[in-house]
């Protein structure tokens, strides 16, 4: 019994140093100092997205500095009314349509940094349609909208419908025409035009190649070297492939003490647009949109049949927007306390003019954090890690006077 309280004695000692030294967790990173007075975008680095939303801005002073998470939908959208709307076809015989935006009271070009625009289209699934975009001032020559990966819209019937895109509003006069890859191109019923700013219509932040691992028919492993915000992939296949969805799976390791399992283990993401290569008709689609998963592990899934020649995904990391002075030093803290800036920025009038249109601030290397606050951790949390240990000792050590209770007697010798 000796035994067994010096040792209950050293592991609830060793509970009592477990907790790691917080000051060596509180880092903060230089920020680029802004050109110009006004709003600022801050993309965070993989280290920072690491820690989100366990950050906090302040000044060299340690003043507190109030930001937003950039989003789709920050900036309210509003819908515009179209002065002119002409639909039918063109000279070559595919469907077109062309309107002029109609300006609220105030408002001008790039009043939001882009156009919503959502097609009223009829025709017989299935069909897909590349999106050609021309835009123009009024007397003006019009441009086409130049793009790394073209627009689609599409009608798959039961394996899915899209008939949306979002373009930079940089001109007052739209033509949109159809230009059909499958099936018959559908005919336009009508337009709905949403102003709107959409970060997720920027280009990504970042493009990796994940490591492939073949589970089976139609099923990969993607893995990274580290947790990563991803929103997309491009995908290459083995041609010929007419249009298919593509499905990803995030796979989510298993909570301590919990049955780890398949089920319990996967988690859908949603996926939007089709993948296909069809190289005797030259064309071929190869990105896909996810919602935005942060991880370091994906599983892809494709028909039976279909094989990637190659895959990558693309990351696009989270964007802090804050209110920069010109010239003025700001850190971003990582790790310790949230130190949380009075008021609500949100509050401010919801116009984005300009905001796109200058350079993003960037991050220095991390350096200690002077102004940090470690975190408090109870004794009970420091000693959560050791209590399964603690409670095996207590049933090894019950068991044992038990034992020494219960054991029967050994006869004397008389």
């Amino acid at each position: 019994m000796k035994v067994i309280a010096l040792a209950s004695l050293l592991l609830l000692a060793a509970c009592a140093t477990h907790s790691p030294d917080q000051g060596e967790l509180l880092r903060r990173k230089p920020i680029t100092p802004a050109v110009a007075s006004g709003w600022a975008r801050l993309p965070l680095d993989r280290e920072a997205q690491t820690a989100f939303p366990d950050l906090w801005l302040s000044d060299v002073r340690g003043s507190r500095i109030p930001y937003l998470v950039e989003r789709d939908g920050l900036w309210q959208p509003r819908d515009l009314e179209l002065e002119k709307l002409a639909m039918g076809k063109d000279a070559q015989g595919r469907p077109t349509a062309e309107f002029v935006l109609k300006f609220p009271q105030g408002w001008q070009v790039r009043e939001r940094e882009h156009l919503r625009i959502e097609l009223a289209l009829e025709g017989a699934a299935p069909w897909v349609a590349q999106v050609e975009v021309e835009r123009r001032q009024e007397g003006g020559k019009p441009i086409t909208l130049q793009r790394d990966q073209p627009i689609h819209v599409f009608d798959l019937g039961d394996a899915g419908r899209h008939a949306s895109l979002s373009v930079p509003w940089d001109f007052k006069i739209y033509r949109i025409t159809l230009n059909p890859v499958q099936g018959v191109a559908p005919t336009f019923k009508g337009i709905r035009v949403i102003a709107t700013t959409e970060p997720s219509a920027r280009t990504e932040d970042a493009v990796v190649t994940p490591r492939m691992e073949p589970l089976g028919p139609g099923e990969w492993n993607l893995s990274l070297d580290g947790p990563d915000r991803i929103m997309g992939a491009e995908i290459t296949l083995n041609p010929p492939v007419a249009p298919i969805p593509a499905h990803f799976v995030q796979m989510i390791p298993p909570a301590p003490g919990e049955r780890d399992t398949e089920a319990n283990r996967e988690r859908t993401v949603s996926c939007s647009g089709l993948l296909w290569n069809l190289p005797a008709l030259a064309t071929a689609s190869t990105r896909v949109h996810l919602e935005p998963v942060t991880t370091d592990r994906l599983r892809l899934r494709l028909p039976d049949g279909v094989i990637p020649a190659s895959v990558k995904l693309l990351v696009r990391r989270d964007v802090l927007l804050f209110p920069a002075e010109a010239g003025v030093a700001y850190f971003l803290h990582v790790g310790g306390q949230v130190q949380h800036a009075p008021g609500n920025l949100a509050a401010l009038p919801d116009s984005s003019r300009a905001l796109y249109q200058r350079e993003a601030l960037g991050l220095g290397l991390a350096e200690p954090d002077p102004q940090g606050v470690p975190k408090v951790v109870t004794p009970m949390e420091e000693t959560k890690p050791w209590l399964p240990w603690i409670a095996g000792l207590a049933v090894v050590a019950m068991g044992l006077v038990a034992w020494k209770l219960f054991k029967p007697e050994s006869p004397r010798a008389s």
